[in-house]
């Protein structure tokens, strides 16, 4: 494996063990206006640059592939679980399609390390995390 490709793998280990280590110790020490106000912004893939997300104070969600805007979708911070039992513990983010068809992700956790920041979700039913960094 050549040398860079090793680095920038051992970089993103870290910075997911970072996250997860993060968001399991501060889980329920962020109320849900401090979430809200935390993901506003622009987050891009971790995963694929062309993917990015854009959240806004309004509670929209914007996602773009590639420069080009796939979707749009409301978006709330809540206790209220994927399968909407109260969870006092997690916070979930939901985006609301104009159909009003909802997708669940929960959150692991919003971190800063050193000058970035970085948001970890899990859709509903898939155990992998979905990171992103902050433009």
């Amino acid at each position: 494996m050549k040398k860079t490709t090793k680095n920038f793998l051992v970089t993103i280990a870290f910075v997911l063990a970072a996250v997860i280590v993060f968001s399991f110790t501060m889980k329920g020490s962020f109320n849900q206006q401090s979430t809200k106000d935390g993901i506003v912004g622009s987050w891009v893939s971790d995963s694929d640059s062309n993917s990015i997300w854009v959240f806004s104070l309004d509670g929209k969600c914007k996602r773009y592939y590639a420069s080009k805007l796939l979707n749009t979708s409301d978006f709330i911070i809540t206790n209220t679980s994927c399968g909407n039992k109260i969870d006092s513990e997690y916070e979930y983010l939901k985006l609301i399609k104009s159909t009003g068809k909802i997708y669940c992700y929960a959150i692991n956790g919003i971190t800063q390390v050193g000058n970035d920041t970085y948001l970890s979700i899990e859709y509903n039913g898939n155990p992998t995390p979905m990171l992103f960094k902050k433009q």
